[in-house]
């Protein structure tokens, strides 16, 4: 049986981790204006707007469209399975920003030592005659 101190220590493991990022619409611009990610990762994005003026957040290429109140918070959560770079825009205010997502440096690690293995030649041994 573990310790208490041993369990909490081990932390937990997600299947698909799971990212929370808050944004905030202002008139300068979103805050923050670009999101870091790891492919693979579930985001659930939360957005609020510190004007009274109609304010949104969109990611186009994902078919997302949160709303930007004050006093109120959106939420949606979506999923990145692809690296690449993702706009975040909101047509009304003219805003922009990013996510940015990234192989995750294991997944990566263990790509490359596939494609290595499969580039060596594998030496096949016979018998000699004498």
């Amino acid at each position: 049986m573990h310790s208490l101190e041993e369990t909490y220590l081990q932390g937990e493991k997600f299947n698909n981790p799971k990212r929370l990022q808050s944004v905030i619409v202002t008139h300068e611009g979103f805050y923050p204006n670009v999101i870091h990610l790891f492919s693979g990762e579930t985001l659930n994005l939360f957005v609020t707007s510190t004007t009274n003026k109609p304010s949104c957040l969109t990611i186009p290429n994902k078919s997302v469209f949160l709303s930007a109140n004050k006093g109120q918070v959106s939420e949606s959560t979506i999923v990145f399975s692809t690296p690449g770079v993702y706009e975040i825009n909101c047509p009304v205010g003219g805003i922009k920003g990013k996510i940015v997502v990234q192989e995750h440096p294991l997944v990566r690690r263990e790509r490359i030592r596939r494609e290595i293995a499969s580039e060596k030649r594998v030496k096949i041994w016979r018998p000699r005659d004498e």
